[in-house]
């Protein structure tokens, strides 16, 4: 431009000055700013601007100050993005008495205090010390903040958030605005805030202090506490708040009643999950999702419901939810004397053809089943799982019933193979097979085996 012999201009200085800053080499910057003068030109509003923000990226709180100051002077009005710099740079250097001077600039350029508060957020959450933001709001607005909900909602889960739960429960205390709606989300924010980071005794106190309703209490709130006391084992309380939730005449939904169930298996309180489900039934608008229709499956199998095992799977199949891994493991685990042994095999089938693995306790499980029903081939075609010895001594007995002695060997050498100790049904199976075939010598080494095993004397099956 110089040799070109173009007259210079402020723009084009104030271009160089924040490409400088932005690449945080404020001496350059500060080298084009001197040059101003001399070559005729004034700095502008853009110019000072552009330098405090090159000096507040180099962390230069002197000279960004400097410039700070210079344009206030000048009548000129710092941008929201200087005064973010400028927090930023008060926070990290701990200069407290500087942010509140600031905070009056904030307010006197009629910045919105729910702006004005996120900028102070960032900036002291960003240097780890949110404990001296509270002085700080008291002695510049702190009263504005308690009248105004969004500031409020924006402090006080910035507190939760960083553990300061005194502080944070200060602010829900001296509130003066009124919106009970508004106040029943704030507060359900803070408590799952809590939950999800496992604060647990943290989300107690929020609810303690929330005012609450005995004849219209908040089904999501409740529901968040019924969830937390359960991580707590404390059954007890989380019960009491399901009792009051029902003596209420809520309306539960999916969700409560999923969280109820979840609740009282965790206690191991299984007939009472069950009156829950019942409930649940009547109510004909739920649908459960997969995880509730997995926790009903669990809570019928506990309880031995084989009728209601299997109306569970329909009522899976009629609302198509898509099965994946857990839930195909979950239903096989759990109908496996429920259902019609061709469907079992049906959905086991499906369920190896679209690459999900089966679990130990699913491939025991249909072999038991495979076993009882006679399907040896099926049984054997299934390979490559750690075999329970519960699911051995099945598959013993359902080929020694079957004559199929060259199986019933092979399941003997297997078991030998995987070296799984053999127990008293083990042994009871193998001698009443041999019995039958009159086999004595064998029934003999049999018996020696078993003296040598166990140190007290079984009751043994008769030997025909």
């Amino acid at each position: 431009m110089i040799e070109a012999r173009i007259s210079p201009n402020i723009v084009a200085y104030n271009t160089l000055i924040t490409g400088y800053g932005k690449i945080s080499n404020a001496n350059a910057a500060k080298s084009i700013f001197q040059q101003l003068e001399c070559i005729g030109l004034v700095p502008d509003e853009t110019t000072y601007r552009s330098m405090i923000e090159g000096f507040g990226r180099a962390d230069n709180y002197k000279e960004a100050m400097f410039y700070y100051e210079e344009l206030k002077r000048l009548g000129f009005h710092p941008s929201s993005s200087n005064f973010s710099t400028i927090i930023n740079l008060q926070a990290r250097h701990g200069d407290e008495e500087g942010v509140v001077q600031t905070i009056k600039d904030m307010r006197a350029s009629k910045c919105q205090f729910s702006s004005m508060i996120s900028t102070l957020l960032r900036a002291y959450e960003r240097v780890g010390r949110m404990e001296k933001l509270l002085p700080i709001l008291e002695a510049s607005f702190y009263e504005n903040i308690l009248i105004d909900p969004t500031s409020c909602s924006i402090l006080v889960t910035a507190y939760v958030k960083n553990s300061l739960l005194d502080e944070a429960l200060r602010v829900l205390r001296d509130k003066k605005w009124e919106d009970p709606n508004y106040e029943d989300n704030l507060y359900h924010l803070l408590i799952c805030s809590c939950k999800e980071s496992g604060r647990y005794e943290d989300a107690l106190k929020i609810y303690n202090q929330m005012p609450k309703s005995e004849m219209n209490p908040n089904l999501h709130i409740a529901c968040s506490m019924i969830d937390i006391f359960s991580a707590m084992e404390r059954f007890t309380d989380a019960e009491n708040l399901y009792f009051k939730l029902k003596a209420s005449g809520s309306t539960f939904d999916m969700i409560a009643y999923s969280i109820v169930v979840r609740m009282y298996i965790k206690a191991e309180l299984f007939e009472r999950a069950c009156s829950v489900l019942d409930a649940m039934e009547k109510q004909k608008d739920i649908i459960p999702d997969t995880y509730l229709f997995r926790d009903m499956l669990r809570t019928y199998q506990r309880r031995g419901m084989l009728e209601k095992l299997a109306n569970v799977y329909y009522w899976i199949l009629k609302v198509g939810v898509d099965f994946d891994e857990a839930m195909y493991n979950c239903v096989i685990n759990c109908c496996g004397r429920a259902l019609p042994v061709d469907e079992l095999s049906r959905l086991f089938d499906e369920m190896i053809q679209r690459g999900y693995s089966a679990n130990t306790i699913t491939f025991n499980v249909m072999l038991d089943v495979y076993g009882k029903a006679g399907l040896f081939r099926k049984a054997n075609k299934s390979a490559g799982y750690s075999i329970s010895l519960e699911a051995y001594n099945c598959m013993l007995d359902a080929y020694g019933k079957a004559d199929q002695l060259e199986e019933f060997n092979e399941v003997l050498r297997k078991m030998k193979e995987a070296k799984c100790d053999s127990d008293h049904y083990t042994y009871n199976i193998i001698i009443n097979i041999y019995g039958k075939k009159g086999w004595i010598e064998e029934v003999a080494g049999v018996l020696r085996n078993l003296s040598s095993a166990v140190s007290n004397p079984i009751c043994m099956a008769t030997i025909r």
